[in-house]
């Protein structure tokens, strides 16, 4: 567990979950994780929770956590029963970026795609990324400039059809593959 305590004063941008049920009588709540690759979350030392309207906005630091069958399992400093933690569920979670572990290379943020420019191979812009879509394969989801509104395509977001996302020139090239961007 990272021992760290970083002064965070800003608010937290990152989804890390949302409390989906308990573990145990000693505080530990089960954590459905905000994204597919929760062993970056395992160095994680502080959350918030999302303010509702019944509930203010919690800084919680975080005493045990363990990944396992698809859950996080974490307790928190100062919450030693389920009775004292029973009020989380459903709570929605976030943390700061810089308590995430580095990305390995060809991962990519869904925040870092959406808004990046799309082109063919001949470098003709295609559309705008507006959201990933999940599945058995991840898809992006593309907003072309001449569709009419809400109408947008998906184009499978795996190496073979996206042999190229550019981070530094904010740009995404896809294969030509015939049908692919045909009317969905």
């Amino acid at each position: 567990m990272n021992t760290d305590k970083p002064e965070h004063k800003d608010a937290p941008t990152f989804a890390f979950g949302k409390v989906v049920g308990f573990h145990g009588l000693k505080g530990v709540v089960k954590v459905r994780p905000a994204t597919n690759n929760p062993e970056l979350l395992l160095e994680v030392a502080n959350v918030r929770t999302k303010e509702t309207q019944y509930y203010e906005a919690i800084d919680l630091e975080i005493a045990t956590l363990e990944f396992d069958k698809k859950l996080l399992y974490i307790s928190f400093e100062g919450f030693e029963d389920r009775t004292s933690v029973e009020h989380f569920m459903e709570a929605e979670l976030f943390t700061w970026e810089d308590q995430i572990l580095e990305l390995e290379e060809e991962e990519f943020w869904i925040k870092d795609l959406v808004g990046m420019k799309v082109f063919n191979e001949k470098q003709e812009e295609i559309g705008e990324v507006i959201d990933i879509v999940y599945g058995g394969n991840d898809l992006l989801e593309i907003r072309r400039p001449n569709d009419p509104p809400g109408k947008t395509i998906l184009i499978p977001f795996v190496k073979s059809i996206v042999p190229t996302v550019d981070m530094e020139a904010r740009k995404i090239i896809i294969a030509e593959i015939e049908g692919l961007l045909e009317a969905q």
